[in-house]
């Protein structure tokens, strides 16, 4: 499994142990067949009662993800309270660079009708607004009578959502968050932040990074980028959690073991990437884009990595 929801979360301690067991479990796993160590899967954190909404920092700060599971949700606390309590989660979220989900009978009417409700629509496109990742069926197609009218209905909602929040082409930047990071993770927190503002004033269309451990990809998404990222990525298990994260979109680069080996060329992984997204039809000729690794130093430099942006417009081959 990639990722794993563990349900009425009430304190951090929980998420602990939830962590702590599937260590063992992954711990017996074998590689991949790549060579890559088998990866704990994120644990994302279902707040369903009044002691995981009372205790949410704590919780947020030991998960990988929340889920907003409304509907326990709006039992154990008055249901007046769900969409604060909702807005306060996602929002923190957002803060911290985190993936949120908000889910549970977004679509409810559509487990018997074959059209949503007009206040629905409007639920799951604030949800969108409000800044969620990713908004989530459940008994709508696990149970309903229209499963497929409710994907395409959830699709077409969160779509209009997003050209919304892309045409502001705005970004978040949390200052507090930047300042107590480990020194090495404020250099890539910096480059992603001039990154994700450089597609607002170069007018880029694309951010392209080369990601090993899904790292560069999810501090260039804590900034709430308005424009795709294409995140090309050495580890297949690394490019499926990484679809969690809002405007990021995943492709697995075979071939290449490790982009942080001493004897692989950047140029190289670059020049690669940016062919097999004209392939797979993400970019053409023309197009101006923001280029973002980490690389090796070599033998003669004065550094261990270095955090890269580089600006490029797509030539011709």
């Amino acid at each position: 499994a990639d990722i794993v929801a563990a349900s009425f979360i009430r304190n951090a301690a929980n998420v602990r142990s939830v962590v702590a067991f599937l260590d063992r479990c992954v711990s017996q796993l074998p590689p991949s067949k790549d060579g890559y160590p088998a990866l704990r899967p994120l644990v994302i954190s279902k707040i369903e009662n009044k002691e995981g909404v009372d205790n949410f920092d704590e919780i947020l700060q030991e998960s990988d993800g929340i889920m907003v599971a409304r509907g326990d949700l709006g039992v154990e606390i008055p249901y007046s309270k769900v969409f604060a309590a909702q807005k306060m989660m996602v929002s923190k979220c957002n803060e911290v660079g985190k993936p949120v989900i908000v889910a549970t009978q977004m679509l409810d009417s559509m487990m018997r009708n074959p059209r949503p409700t007009r206040a629905e629509v409007t639920d799951v496109g604030t949800a969108v607004l409000d800044g969620a990742d990713a908004v989530m069926l459940s008994g709508e197609t696990a149970a309903g009578a229209y499963p497929i009218e409710s994907l395409k209905s959830m699709t077409s909602v969160a779509y209009e959502g997003d050209v919304i929040q892309d045409a502001k082409k705005d970004m978040l930047f949390n200052q507090d968050l930047h300042d107590n990071l480990p020194p090495s993770e404020q250099e890539l927190d910096a480059v992603a932040a001039a990154a994700v503002k450089s597609t607002i004033h170069m007018n880029a269309g694309k951010i392209f990074l080369i990601s090993k451990s899904g790292r560069v990809a999810r501090a260039v998404a804590r900034h709430r980028p308005s424009v795709p990222v294409l995140a090309f990525c050495t580890d297949a298990q690394v490019a499926r959690r990484l679809q969690l994260h809002r405007s990021i979109v995943p492709i697995f680069l075979q071939g290449i073991v490790d982009p942080l080996a001493p004897t692989t060329r950047m140029a190289d992984v670059r020049a690669e990437a940016i062919r097999t997204a004209k392939e797979l039809g993400f970019v053409k000729s023309g197009e101006r884009i923001i280029m973002i690794d980490r690389s090796t130093g070599k033998a003669n430099d004065m550094h261990e990595f270095s955090h890269n942006m580089k600006v490029l417009t797509i030539r011709e081959t």
